[in-house]
């Protein structure tokens, strides 16, 4: 018989505290992937009410958990779960625990977060979190996400049946969708590759689900040349039907893009799913896939990563955002990232009426909103550690005088307790005087649908002014200044009662009592567009925006429950172009 292996008091204590952190994160692995399965249903069902609950059910999952691991080790280890040795010694069973895992990088952040959250950490602890190099793409290779194979050496149609045969829904009219496909991506080869031969077609085997669409996702193979391909599918009464077929990385990447809710897809290997998609889109990086696919909170692991990596180079600085100062926020970025860093301020001066914490408030509540599009994701970092040399002395003392609560300069590091990352779009206001007349125009037409995309999504920006907003780098206006946003249901649109007398309009103050969830589009023009062709194009396009009545039947919409159409494509790449 050989020696006896005697196992220490704190290895059986971090061995049973690691295993029940570890079975809390595989319920809710469990539950996130069930909710990618309950998606297919409601589509295919066309369950809208279910597709919102179940989407804003899953945003809350997560810290839920975390919380439920902190209570569960709280529970088994007492007084020895502040203890870090404990928690080193939790963190290398936990590790062995996750080893050959097809989801281990997301086990790891969830370890870390349960941690950080315990211990509330600043900056990092080497002792009780998982630390990962930077990589500019996933550790898994595309190769191992699960997907199929179609031959295309039959034609266009033939591939484009087997396409459709692999969809997991009855389809409404199989050989017309089949016909429909097959001109666009015969069109699509021809156009990119000279000729139309396609050897096949390769797509993962899970859509993609979010509102009121799913997608299958894939590429058109012709030898060594690739070509991305994205079925957008609708759920009919008929059943379900191919709505568009989308052949490029831009437009691929507008559909994971950033100001649009999570996807829910049934992903067994994570990290080789974002690897895939980021073949497809390679200006994507890979912390913006993995929150596309709704594991934001490894997304917001892997951007903490990449902020770090980027100022590992010794001339890094952040820097002012470019744009009009705000009263709320104090906004800084990092010129070699396309990111802003947003901080709120400890005092917000007039003439906005706000707090701290309802500006936190207003976050949390995008965060949870269905954000149709036109709203930038907004992630939340507490207790970031960057080194001083990062900061220049005018900027770190702008921090330290306007949110002094929330900086800290400590040494040689800097200490920033509360902020908020977003993705940097060029300022509208700035924008439509730095491009041709012609894409002014398409910029201020946009704003105007982005604030009706809002309005039928319930959302009332409150602020209206370009400012407010930013183009995308495919052009898309996205809003992002959400201190004054409100639900849609809750403002009151009025006409602007009649002056009584001359001496009334003359007045500077209003003749008429103003209540505080008030609006009166009438009053919106000056504040909308600049006087000049912009504005003349904009009422052309949008004069019902200054009508009460509109917005007042879009509370009625609203209200009734409709969940309107928003997809993130034009109408011109629909391959029908009535919506049946």
């Amino acid at each position: 018989m050989g020696p006896v292996r005697v196992v220490s008091p704190l290895r059986l204590l971090a061995r049973d505290c690691a295993r029940a952190v570890d079975d809390v994160y595989t319920a809710y692995q469990e539950s996130f992937r069930d909710a990618g399965r309950r998606a297919a249903q409601n589509f295919e069902r066309r369950d809208w009410a279910a597709v919102r609950s179940e989407a804003r059910e899953r945003l809350t999952s997560y810290n839920a958990h975390v919380e439920r691991a902190i209570a569960e080790v709280r529970a088994r280890a007492h007084s020895a779960s502040a203890d870090h040795t404990t928690w080193t010694a939790m963190r290398e069973s936990f590790a062995g625990q996750m080893q050959g895992r097809p989801d281990q990088e997301i086990g790891e952040t969830f370890f870390s977060s349960v941690s950080r959250r315990h211990f509330s950490t600043v900056g990092v602890d080497r002792r009780v979190e998982f630390l990962r190099p930077w990589l500019s793409k996933p550790p898994s290779v595309a190769s191992d996400a699960e997907r199929r194979w179609c031959d295309g050496t039959g034609g266009p149609v033939a591939l484009a049946t087997a396409i459709l045969e692999g969809i997991p829904h009855p389809l409404a009219d199989r050989q017309d969708d089949a016909g429909r496909v097959a001109r666009v991506i015969a069109r699509a080869a021809l156009t990119t590759w000279g000729d139309g031969r396609m050897d096949g077609a390769e797509l993962l085997t899970s859509l993609f689900y979010r509102n009121k669409g799913a997608y299958l996702v894939g590429r058109l193979r012709n030898g060594a040349r690739t070509l991305p391909v994205v079925l957008a599918l609708v759920s009919t009464p008929r059943g379900v039907m191919v709505d568009a077929v989308l052949t490029s990385a831009d437009e691929a990447s507008v559909v994971f893009g950033f100001a649009w809710s999570y996807f829910h897809v049934d992903a067994l290997r994570p990290s080789a799913t974002v690897s895939y998609l980021q073949e497809l889109m390679p200006l994507k990086r890979i912390d913006e896939l993995y929150t596309a696919i709704g594991h934001n909170k490894h997304g917001k692991t892997e951007l903490y990563r990449t902020i770090n990596h980027h100022l590992s180079h010794a001339d890094a600085r952040f820097e002012d955002a470019e744009g009009t100062k705000g009263l709320v926020m104090a906004v800084f970025t990092l010129p070699s990232l396309n990111i802003v860093l947003k901080m709120i301020k400890d005092v917000i001066g007039a003439p906005k009426r706000t707090t701290r914490q309802a500006v936190m408030d207003q976050y949390h509540r995008v965060f949870l909103l269905d954000r149709v599009g036109r709203l930038a994701d907004a992630q939340l970092f507490q207790g970031l550690e960057f080194p001083r040399r990062c900061f220049s002395d005018q900027l770190l003392d702008e921090l330290l005088r306007v949110a002094p609560s929330a900086v800290q300069a400590d040494g040689n590091r800097v200490i920033l307790r509360h902020l908020y990352t977003e993705r940097r779009v060029r300022p509208l206001n700035l924008y439509v005087q730095e491009v041709s007349d012609t894409a002014a125009v398409a910029a201020i037409l946009d704003y105007g649908q982005a604030i009706k995309d809002l309005a039928i999504a319930d959302i009332f920006p409150g602020d209206l002014l370009l400012k407010n907003f930013g183009v995308s780098r495919h052009g898309r206006v996205i809003f992002y200044d959400y201190d004054e946003l409100a639900m849609l249901g809750d403002c009151r649109f009025r006409r602007l009662p009649a002056a009584a007398s001359y001496d009334d309009e003359l007045a500077a103050e209003p003749w008429f009592s103003v209540a505080e969830n008030d609006v009166f589009p009438e009053e919106f023009t000056p504040f909308l567009v600049p006087e000049g062709p912009l504005r003349d194009a904009f009422l052309s396009a949008h004069g019902d925006l200054l009508d009460p009545d509109w917005w007042r039947a879009t509370q009625e919409r609203n209200r009734a429950g409709e969940l309107v159409d928003t997809f993130p494509y034009p109408a011109a790449r629909r391959i029908r172009r009535v919506r049946e």
